[in-house]
């Protein structure tokens, strides 16, 4: 039988619990910060527990980094299995996957611009990251391959395209603010829509967003 039948979560369980927290929260300092200007004592300060606690759980701040890079990924991947599940060419998928991965990016750890830190990383981390972003590259590439066969997408170099809508998404945190007008979803959906019309076969004449309208807020700007 399992111990309470499940109800109390285990010790290794409770382990992850508090490791993904201490990620989160890292990736929050080190997108406000730099990752070059942020400790792991400005990590413990912000959790609220000692720098000796935070090595139960990585071993310096290059772990922290490289589980930061390793959790977007996570997510990146994870949107993109969404995208592939329910677009039905390959423009819907690269949309779903993208705004879904922009959302959860900006409300829950806000490190695009980390991700654009790579080179803070050192030796195995490094490889390690790498890798995990060109496979996600990779699958992107893939969609927008798909998307030109399907005749959704207009025939286009998908390393580029690629390129030039990460480039967007990566670069986001550097304007947008939380306590804005704009809600994550908000934003990400307009950002999306608008850059994925860039390569569309038959892109809309008016996009659907209500923050392309005329009337909609000026863009908000990080304290």
């Amino acid at each position: 039988m399992s111990r309470w039948a499940n109800a109390v979560p285990s010790r290794e369980e409770q382990s992850d619990t508090k490791r993904k927290a201490i990620i989160r929260e890292a990736a929050q300092v080190f997108n406000r910060r730099g990752s070059h200007g942020t400790t792991l004592e400005d990590v413990a300060e912000r959790l609220g527990v000692t720098k000796t606690a935070l090595y139960r759980y990585v071993n310096n701040k290059n772990d922290l980094l490289c589980a930061c890079h390793e959790e977007a990924m996570e997510i990146a991947n994870e949107h993109l299995d969404r995208g592939e599940r329910e677009g039905r060419t390959g423009l819907e998928k690269i949309r779903i996957a993208m705004t879904g991965y922009l959302r959860t990016m900006i409300s829950d750890l806000g490190v695009p611009v980390l991700l654009l830190e790579e080179n803070a990383l050192s030796g195995d981390s490094a490889r390690r990251v790498v890798a995990l972003r060109d496979a996600f590259e990779k699958r992107m590439r893939g969609l927008v391959e798909l998307g030109v066969a399907d005749g959704s997408i207009v025939p286009v170099n998908p390393k580029l395209a690629v390129f030039m809508l990460l480039g967007a998404v990566h670069w986001v945190t550097k304007w947008y603010s939380p306590k804005g007008p704009w809600s994550a979803e908000e934003a990400a959906t307009a950002l999306i829509e608008l850059a994925t019309r860039g390569f569309a076969a038959d892109p809309p004449r008016v996009l659907m967003s209500p923050l392309h309208s005329p009337s909609a807020q000026k863009a908000p700007r990080k304290e």
